[in-house]
């Protein structure tokens, strides 16, 4: 079976919607810059397929048509290592997962046109004792997540069961709890169905992030973050 790879025209719409930059949430990293030839440019970017171009591939698809893998609806825009990354563990990194990226890393790059460059991180004092706190407003739950988690920040897992101490079957909640999401602390089932989840760092800070919509996965809605907050450990936690 032939490979149904990308057109040059292809490739070069799909780097461009990204801002030639990868994709991944937890890299981002700029995939062109100069070559040492002031005539020429260097690119580090690979146009992969979310599933795979030919049968025997990651993430093969065998309900879809040539012209599907082949289009740009299949590609994703990544760096070299993470290209070689998805395809390596293809169990780790499903299709769904890599149209996450896609579509988060686009919409990075509509906000971000025309708008001073910020750092991917709040600005920190210098005596500040947390984590790192990358800017996870309005990216999707799933995103934030993996961004929290590689700036350092630990999820805060309960350990109740559920039907115990509440219902997870309110709002999202079950649609988290499905997802391994056990640091979710509390779920609304109306209004702007927020969640509330709970991460922890080294210095002993709980960061609270919430997030709010309605989980619609078959129409490629999830809920996203629209508000977060950092508690201190008191002194009397912190002397023991």
């Amino acid at each position: 079976m032939p490979r149904d790879d990308f057109s040059k025209v292809t490739k070069d719409v799909l780097a461009r919607r990204v801002g030639l930059r990868c994709s991944n949430p937890t890299c981002r990293a700029p995939t062109s810059g100069p070559h040492s030839d002031a005539s020429k440019s260097i690119n580090l970017g690979v146009a992969a397929h979310i599933t795979a171009a030919a049968s025997g591939g990651p993430r093969f698809d065998p309900s879809a048509s040539s012209e599907d893998r082949a289009s740009i609806e299949n590609a994703i825009w990544l760096c070299q290592n993470c290209a070689k990354l998805i395809d390596t563990d293809a169990q780790a990194y499903s299709s769904s997962t890599l149209y996450r990226w896609k579509v988060a890393a686009e919409g990075e790059a509509l906000r971000g046109m025309g708008a001073p460059q910020h750092s991917e991180f709040f600005p920190q004092p210098s005596l500040a004792l947390h984590a790192p706190l990358p800017r996870i407003g309005g990216h999707d739950y799933d995103q934030a997540r993996e961004m929290l988690i590689h700036a350092g920040w630990q999820p805060y897992m309960n350990h109740w069961s559920r039907g115990g101490d509440w219902d997870m079957t309110f709002g999202n909640g079950d649609y988290f709890w499905k997802k391994g999401y056990y640091e979710i602390q509390s779920v609304c089932p109306t209004g702007l169905a927020e969640c509330s989840f709970a991460f922890k760092d080294v210095y002993g800070n709980k960061l609270v992030v919430i997030t709010a919509g309605e989980a619609a996965e078959e129409i490629g809605y999830t809920p996203s973050v629209w508000n977060w907050r950092i508690e201190q450990p008191s002194p009397e936690v912190e002397n023991g």
